[in-house]
Parts: C-alpha cells; sequence; structure tokens
C-alpha cells in the first residue's frame, strides 16, 4: 500500500518516528484521563507499579502482550498498540511529513475507494422477501432487524460516495413505518434518543418527504430534555440537522446558546468536555466532543450571520485542536436514558472515530493546517479494511456510522484542497 495524495504535490521531507517517550507520555495521558493511579493501572493489567513507571518514563517499551493489555484496559480501540509498533519499528511505521499534500493511505484513488464503499454498503442492505430495501443493522457483519439510525447512516453514506443506485424511496418508507406514534425513531436498547431523531429528520429531508420543515422542526426539539442540554455530543447533532432546516429558526438560536454553554474553561481556553454537569471531578477537554461542536457551529457560521462569540468559539477551538499532539484515537462516551415506560433507565455506549471529526474540523478552517489534517487522516486510514471497502473499529466490528464518518471526513478535506480548474471567468452575468 503507497500512500498517494489529494491536492498539491508532496514535498520530501524528513519521517517523522514515534519514541518510546511517546508511548510513555500517551499511556500517562490514558491513565490521568481513566482517573486512575499508577498502582491501579499496574493491577488492572496484572503488572508491577514498577513496569508501569518504566513505560511512562519511556525507559521502555511495553510488550505487544501488554501493549494491548494496556490498550484494551483504556479503551483505546488499538491506538496504543499501533503507537508501540511503531515506536518499535521505526523504519517501518515511519510517517511522510508532507507539508503541502493531503496523505491517502489507499491502493487506488478516492473516486476508486468510494466505488467500494458503496459496494459494501449495499452488500449488507437488509432486504425484504420481494428484494425491496429495509435498511442496515447498527453492526454489518451481525444478524437482526435494520434500526432507524443505522438506517439514516447508511442513506447518508450512499449519498456522500454517490453510489452505487439504491432505491432511497423505499428506505424512507422504511424509516417512516419504524417510527413510533408515542416517542418517534427509537434505538436498540427501546428508547428515544436526539440523535435518532435528528439523523432521520436530516435524511428524510434530503431525500424528500411529505413532512414540513415546522414538523421536522419540531420532531427535533420533542427528543431533547434537559439531559441533552449537559452533552455536547447530543446538542451538535441536533443542531447540524437545525441549521439545515431552517438556520434562523428559534431552535437553531437556542441550540447555538446551549452548546456554548456546554464549554469548560481549561487553563483560560473555553473548550468542550464529553459532559457538562455538576459534580464532575476532574473533567477534560475531549477531543471529539471539541471537533464536533466546530464542524456543527461552522455550518451554522455559513447559513447565519452569527460572529462574536460563536466565530471567538469556534477560532479558539480550531487552534487547540491543531496544537494538539496526541493520538486521534476513538472513545466511547455513556448516555443513560429513561426507559420508555418510565421504570429505570438504559445505559448506552456511545462510540465516536475522533479522526473523522477532526479532519472535518481543520477542512473548513479558513487556513488550511495540512501537517495537523494529514496526522488525522493517517489514523482515519488506519482503520479502512480493504478486503470490505469499509471501516473497522478496533475490536473488528463494522459500524455504519464509522463509514458514514470516514466518508464525509474525505469528501471535506478533497474539497478543502482542489483548486477548481474549471472556474468561470470574471462575471456571468454577461452584461
Amino acid at each position: 500500500m503507497q500512500p498517494t495524495s489529494v491536492g498539491k504535490p508532496a514535498e520530501a521531507t524528513d519521517a517523522q518516528t514515534v519514541s518510546a517517550k511517546d508511548v510513555g507520555l500517551e499511556v500517562k495521558r490514558l491513565r490521568r484521563a481513566a482517573a486512575e493511579t499508577q498502582a491501579q493501572s499496574a493491577a488492572a493489567i496484572g503488572v508491577t507499579r514498577a513496569n508501569l513507571t518504566q513505560w511512562e518514563t519511556g525507559k521502555y517499551l511495553p510488550s505487544a502482550e501488554n501493549a494491548q493489555q494496556l490498550d484494551d484496559h483504556f479503551r483505546a480501540s488499538n491506538a496504543l498498540v499501533t503507537l508501540v509498533e511503531a515506536a518499535r519499528s521505526p523504519q517501518e511505521h515511519a510517517t511522510p511529513a508532507t507539508a503541502g499534500a493531503i496523505v491517502v493511505e489507499t491502493s487506488g484513488s478516492l473516486a476508486e475507494i468510494f466505488h467500494r464503499v458503496g459496494l459494501g454498503l449495499v452488500e449488507h442492505l437488509i432486504r425484504d422477501g420481494h428484494g425491496k430495501a429495509l435498511g442496515w443493522r447498527h453492526n454489518l457483519q451481525t444478524d437482526g432487524h435494520p434500526t432507524a439510525l443505522s438506517t439514516a447512516f447508511g442513506m447518508n453514506a450512499l449519498m456522500v460516495v454517490g453510489e452505487p443506485y439504491v432505491d432511497q424511496h423505499a428506505l424512507v418508507d422504511s424509516l417512516l413505518t419504524m417510527r413510533s406514534p408515542q416517542v418517534n425513531w427509537l434505538g436498540r436498547a427501546g428508547t428515544s434518543r436526539p440523535e435518532i431523531t435528528a439523523a432521520v429528520v436530516d435524511v428524510l429531508f434530503r431525500i424528500g418527504t411529505a413532512i414540513s420543515v415546522d414538523e421536522g422542526l419540531n420532531l427535533v426539539e420533542d427528543s431533547l430534555d434537559e439531559f441533552s442540554r449537559t452533552r455536547p455530543y447530543l446538542l451538535a447533532v441536533a443542531l447540524q440537522t437545525a441549521v439545515r432546516l431552517r438556520p434562523d429558526a428559534p431552535l437553531t438560536t437556542r441550540l447555538i446558546e446551549d452548546l456554548l454553554s456546554t464549554r469548560l474553561d481549561f487553563s483560560g481556553s473555553l473548550l468542550w468536555p464529553e459532559k457538562n454537569e455538576a459534580g464532575l471531578v476532574a473533567p477534560e477537554p475531549s477531543v471529539v466532543h471539541t471537533a464536533r461542536a466546530v464542524v456543527a457551529l461552522r455550518a451554522s457560521l455559513r447559513s447565519r450571520n452569527d460572529g462574536g462569540e460563536v466565530l471567538e468559539a469556534v477560532e479558539e477551538a480550531t487552534q487547540w485542536l491543531i496544537d494538539r499532539t496526541h493520538p486521534d484515537d476513538g472513545v466511547f462516551e455513556e448516555l443513560i436514558r429513561p426507559k420508555p415506560d418510565g421504570d429505570g433507565t438504559t445505559r448506552i455506549m456511545i462510540r465516536h472515530f475522533t479522526p473523522a471529526w477532526v479532519v472535518q474540523a481543520l477542512a473548513a478552517a479558513p487556513q488550511l493546517p495540512l501537517a495537523r489534517l494529514n496526522r488525522a487522516l493517517r489514523t482515519l486510514w488506519s482503520r479502512y479494511d480493504h478486503e470490505r471497502g469499509l471501516w473497522s473499529w478496533g475490536n473488528g466490528d463494522l459500524p455504519i456510522w464509522m463509514t458514514l464518518d470516514a466518508v464525509t471526513a474525505l469528501r471535506a478535506a478533497t474539497l478543502a484542497v482542489a483548486a477548481p480548474p474549471l472556474s468561470p471567468p470574471g462575471d456571468l452575468t454577461g452584461e
């Protein structure tokens, strides 16, 4: 697999390698993020505290087995294993610092990759006994019924890659049949969630629906609750849909205000954590939640006359993302939702594909930070399964949302660097 470039030609530079010290800093970061002492982390993976100290100081590298145990314990989605491998074989895993090109780790063009993605999605499309398209399941390599959220993700992904043909109106019909009269669309755990409603409403309007814009906005608004106001992820997803439906709607304005309110002050910088609620102990800024917020707020800036606080928030967060040096690893987030019958709650684990959102956030920056963008792209491509033509999580799952995030990010990065060769000269009015 040879790197190819999209955009400007690559410039030859020295290779950037990963050192044992880099690994140690990442182990220490993950341990602190887990709020564990060295003794607690060492006990959890069955080594001595002295071993962990040697790894964190960069004196020694953990063995392949220990690296995997650390990765599993900290839920690093194989990012730590990859980092250790790179440090152990620097020449083999050296990364070109291409300051003038976007690196695409593929064996073909992006058009060919997108075609393979489309074929891979269609291969996993669930149909009824008459061949009618019904949708997709969450994990593409498992059995089960299609879900509303996964079907919305699959429909959006096919629109991004542009092929092959699938009867999207049949999928719209399927989405409408999945709607519960009382609580709209439900997740796999049988609960109504704002991100599901926002994703379904968004794709319905992209394809075409009899639902009015006002009704679509009301559906999104009704799905939100006080819990949602503490979660940047849920607010960002709802905001992206609201901006596309009606940028000047009161709901759009409230979502922007709520999203800005979830920031916390981290050493003088206002950034987004995983959550903002009372009683948090030592919260940390989140790369993926900050990137998601930047993407949503930039969409609002393009469609509204916002400036001031919104623009300042986006610029501050973008610069923080550019300056980050640790790996863009995948992260988990836990959502606790009330059960539909009101009897207790349901715990839902949400996974985020961090590099895809970092790419989207940076691709929209006025001054494209190519070096930082390339680093996120390399991590994105490291999760690409060439055999299936889709993206896989560290444990081998094929979550459909991960492929949607990846192709959306790749499209954004490509558009950010492509110079339009057919730009119209001068005035198009003919006067």
